[in-house]
């Protein structure tokens, strides 16, 4: 089984699987500071109001929950993400399908680029 699909307009997140929402505005640094720390896994893009991209991860089970920016969100399954009108940023590849182990970065890694992110942008 798939551990995320798109259903309708809703991200559907099994378990083992997260979601890291941040704003399009500087989503792309945060995608160009994660390629530093390991795989890429795959990023939606979400329009609205405020285009947000969600990029998916692994939940870290053992790691001290993290404080994030305002505009930031993280999303862990089992859980529906409303995602309307979506499209891939990063499509995911034959390595994502199942998410094996390594094949999504995780929540902690993305949390780590978008600190690094930040800072350059105060």
């Amino acid at each position: 089984m798939e551990t995320w699909c798109l259903e309708g307009d809703a991200l559907v997140l099994r378990e083992g699987v997260a979601a890291v929402e941040v704003p399009a505005s500087w989503a792309g640094e945060v995608s160009h500071q994660l390629t530093f720390a390991g795989p890429l896994g795959p990023i939606l893009a979400v329009p609205g109001g405020r285009t947000r991209w969600l990029f998916l991860a692994t939940p870290d089970v053992t790691a001290v929950p993290a404080v994030l920016p305002p505009d930031v969100r993280c999303w862990q399954g089992p859980r529906r993400v409303p995602a309307p009108s979506t499209r891939w940023v990063v499509a995911p590849g034959p390595q994502h399908e199942r998410a094996e182990r390594g094949a999504l970065p995780l929540v902690s890694a993305v949390r780590c680029a978008i600190r690094t992110v930040r800072r350059a942008l105060v």
